[in-house]
């Protein structure tokens, strides 16, 4: 029933498109995904900041500014590029998306996507070179972690083998993105390298790993054609429930535990939030994955993943500016 009121939608959506061949700078906006890039870069960064703030360090504004704009033009970068690689090597077709949000260079089958792949080499530029200002002023710790960065970024999207057509795409993704951008702008900010910030931003790691998980289960069948060697086509549809699975609890129980441990008064928040969550974090522990599934199980989590990204950092947040306060 579900795959046939899908089936219907994607007609109807086709029957009234109008492509138009054309690259216009909406299209740009929608391929760089600012969704995503708040959800995966912006979002990380700013827990990073807050985590800085407990040290009781100064915070330099203009650098701060710096390291926000980095990981949301390195996110841009692997957005517009990959996104470019998809069409011009025939995974993303007319004939296999669900609408313009899935793929705007298909769906008006635009005639010259180079612009696209430009784009995102210009913000790949852009993002290095803030970069090496940020290492000039901040030294060699953060240098380190952004040679890391940088070769996760440089290896995710184009080549056959890039990492997002391999089974340690999600983990990856989730590590650099929702882990080495806290520590890299926490380091930057205080010059204090602390590995527990890795363990705090878990919750940050799995919203990037949850996003690409259930979006490249959808896409099994799609992704196997072009020859993708994603997590979920490794392990197939049957398995890969139990990944899921696994990454949800995970979810739930790192956030649990970091504000029990380190921000105790961030807990009720946090409590509150699986709470109000608890339906929607049942779908994306038994959703179904499919294809046809694929725009609501989409919605759903990024329902989830923006009410996680924005209420975590806000509620450590919180725990800090109340100790704080309590000590003066």
């Amino acid at each position: 029933m579900v795959e046939e009121s899908s089936s219907e939608r994607v007609n109807m959506n086709k029957k009234q498109q109008v492509a138009t061949g054309k690259l216009t700078l909406s299209m740009l906006i929608d391929i760089s995904t600012p969704g995503a890039i708040f959800l995966s870069a912006i979002a990380p960064a700013v827990f990073g900041f807050i985590l800085a703030l407990e040290t009781g360090v100064q915070i330099s504004i203009p650098l701060l500014i710096i390291l926000l704009l980095i990981p949301a033009l390195f996110n841009a970068s692997i957005n517009l590029i990959n996104d470019y690689f998809d069409y011009v090597r025939g995974n993303d077709t007319n004939e296999n998306i669900f609408g313009e949000i899935d793929s705007p260079l298909a769906f008006n089958q635009v005639k010259n996507p180079k612009p696209v792949f430009w784009i995102g080499l210009l913000c790949l530029l852009v993002g290095g070179l803030l970069g090496i200002y940020v290492i000039y002023k901040t030294g060699y710790i953060p240098l380190i972690i952004g040679i890391v960065g940088a070769i996760a970024v440089l290896t995710y999207s184009g080549g056959k083998f890039s990492v997002s057509h391999l089974p340690i795409g999600e983990p990856v993704a989730g590590f650099v993105m929702g882990g080495l951008i806290p520590l890299g702008v926490f380091t930057s900010l205080t010059g204090i390298l602390d590995w527990t910030v890795l363990i705090k931003s878990i919750p940050m790691m799995m919203i990037v790993s949850q996003f690409m998980l259930v979006n490249n289960t959808c896409d099994i069948e799609r992704d196997h054609i072009v020859g993708r060697r994603t997590l979920p086509i490794v392990l197939g549809r049957d398995k890969i429930h139990y990944v899921a699975a696994l990454f949800t609890v995970l979810w739930v129980a790192s956030m649990i535990f970091s504000s029990f441990f380190w921000y105790p008064i961030a807990a009720p928040i946090i409590i509150i939030m699986i709470i109000l969550l608890r339906k929607r974090l049942k779908i994306i522990y038994t959703g179904p994955r499919l294809s046809s599934t694929k725009i609501p199980d989409v919605l759903n989590m990024v329902i989830v993943a923006t009410a996680i990204g924005i209420c975590y950092p806000i509620s450590v947040l919180i725990h800090i500016l109340i100790i704080k306060f309590l000590s003066l």
